[in-house]
């Protein structure tokens, strides 16, 4: 079936041109959405006549959708769930969550504009797309973990926390870590003072010397003193 696109669509074409596709996919989708018209003479002259106001709401589309990027791209969508050991949510979470998480930050998009063919039934962190315009997408982070503090956990690891195996292997590297740093620490100031005692102890000598020197000076102008006196 031929139709004539109305906006620009990935991997079929731009604005106006004329294209074959599936009759499903124009009857279901593209022509019901008004991103494409059925290719026939009539249509063809409605384009044509059309076609400025077509591409002028088409660039201010484009400019809204530019607009909506600036708040909504990298964002981190933080869900909690209830999850089993290995992960598995008891529910799932859908695109409304995602679009619900983001209207708490004044952010409004609708379930159309996320590229999310799924329900997450599992624990995950993830990349999801956001298509605001056919010409304007940006990515999302999507963290589902079973807490707070294990979203932080998954955000710092760059993947979902499963089991609490792996919660215990982390808090157990987290712990050989603080070791590594205090031990590192520790073996620092043992060579600061052992190099401050070297300076002593190459010093000592030089200073006794002195101080003897000193203090014999003091005990002979004693002994002057107390001859002069008698």
């Amino acid at each position: 079936m031929n139709i004539i696109l109305l906006e620009k669509i990935k991997k079929l074409g731009d604005i106006g041109d004329e294209v074959t596709v599936k009759s499903g996919y124009a009857r279901n989708f593209l022509v019901p959405n008004n991103k494409a018209l059925y290719a026939t003479p009539e249509n063809r002259k409605y384009f044509e006549e059309k076609k400025a106001d077509i591409t002028s709401q088409n660039k201010k589309l484009i400019k809204d959708a530019k607009e909506k990027l600036k708040k909504l791209s990298e964002q981190e969508v933080i869900l909690i769930r209830a999850a089993s050991d290995t992960g598995q949510l008891f529910g799932s979470v859908s695109t409304k969550d995602i679009v619900n998480s983001l209207a708490e930050k004044n952010i409004s998009i609708s379930k159309n504009e996320i590229d999310l063919n799924k329900s997450i039934k599992n624990l995950t962190f993830e990349k999801v797309n956001i298509i605001l315009h056919p010409e304007v997408s940006c990515e999302i982070t999507l963290n589902v973990a079973r807490s707070t503090e294990e979203a932080s956990k998954q955000k710092q690891l760059g993947k979902a926390v499963t089991s609490n195996s792996e919660n215990d292997n982390i808090k157990t590297e987290s712990s050989d870590e603080l070791v590594k740093i205090k031990l590192t620490s520790d073996e620092k100031k043992n060579k600061s003072t052992i190099a401050i005692n070297e300076d002593d102890v190459s010093k000592e000598p030089q200073e006794l010397l002195a101080q003897d020197t000193t203090k014999t000076e003091k005990n002979k102008d004693t002994v002057e003193n107390s001859t002069t006196d008698d």
